[in-house]
């Protein structure tokens, strides 16, 4: 190397060190980045198995001891048309990724079936989605959650329990009201005077905004998904008003919210339609994930 040449290696090394520092200097302090030391919030790992279990004891137990309200009786309060509720009013906080999850699971519960398989003497909880919309424990699920009854069947439900986030099991007392045709059903449940963590009911989004989704699929609890819109439309053969969305859900996810960027409630899920290019159904191709819009719940609500 010539001396021209290391002169300017060593000019170029010498301004690069500068720069360096004076990058170190001026990052602001206010960043993440700017404290290493803090403590990092891990999230614990659901036991799926563990908390199933922790509902079916709690739910036994409680019904041993008081009793609940039988099936037949949830099918005769389906006929109730129109509730008066006092829902809270749209929120306009923006939530973002953990910070979304962990304010909003609050107010999404497990929705227990209770049921006897008919070959041993335990009871057993077949599990949907529900969601809290005042705080003295009025929610919100399918209507097509609590209509199956038939007392011919051993395995046909007994009562309804639900759970929430912190594993608190609450009793099933009344069907408010519920529409077979919007599949939607509102309910209450004894508290045992606690305040419970209400979601703000939103507006009907329109097809391209983006949703987020707590729900319970296949006992896979407290599981996140988020989207987008992707559809409205009059579900064929019917009059019924639905909107699909890209956010996955599936078998136990009924009666979930729906709900935009504040957490706000936009729609309810409903259920899905596989899509198969053969008339056989042998060859998949998508599945549709069909949700009800919040302006059909605000229908069954004075």
């Amino acid at each position: 190397m010539n001396y021209c040449n290391k002169m300017k290696s060593t000019v170029s090394l010498f301004v690069l060190t500068l720069l360096a520092g004076s990058c170190q200097i001026d990052k602001p302090t206010d960043q993440k980045t700017s404290f290493p030391d803090a403590p990092v919030e891990t999230e614990a790992p659901v036991n799926d198995a563990k908390r199933l279990k922790d509902f079916e004891q709690q739910a036994s137990a409680y019904y041993n001891e008081h009793g609940g309200v039988d099936a037949a009786t949830y099918k005769q309060q389906l006929s109730n048309k129109s509730c008066e509720v006092a829902v809270w009013p749209a929120s306009k906080q923006l939530f973002r990724g953990p910070a979304f999850y962990k304010q909003f699971r609050k107010g999404v519960l497990k929705m227990g079936k209770m049921f006897k398989c008919g070959h041993c003497p335990e009871d057993h909880i077949s599990t949907a989605s529900a969601f809290v919309i005042s705080a003295d424990g009025v929610c919100v699920t399918n209507y097509h959650v609590f209509k199956s009854y038939d007392p011919s069947k051993p395995n046909e439900y007994i009562t309804f329990f639900v759970m929430d986030v912190e594993q608190n099991i609450y009793p099933v007392t009344e069907v408010l009201a519920a529409s077979k045709h919007d599949d939607l059903a509102i309910f209450k449940i004894d508290t045992k005077g606690q305040q419970l963590s209400p979601l703000c009911m939103g507006e009907e989004q329109p097809v391209g905004e983006a949703i987020h989704l707590i729900s319970h699929p296949e006992h896979r609890f407290y599981t996140y998904t988020q989207g987008h819109i992707d559809r409205k439309y009059i579900k064929p053969g019917t009059t019924k008003i639905r909107q699909s969305i890209s956010a996955e859900f599936a078998k136990g996810s009924s009666g979930a919210p729906i709900m935009d960027d504040c957490g706000n409630v936009v729609g309810v899920v409903a259920g899905t339609q596989n899509i198969y290019y053969d008339q056989e159904g042998k060859i998949y191709q998508s599945t549709i994930k069909e949700i009800i819009p919040v302006s059909r719940l605000k229908e069954l609500i004075k």
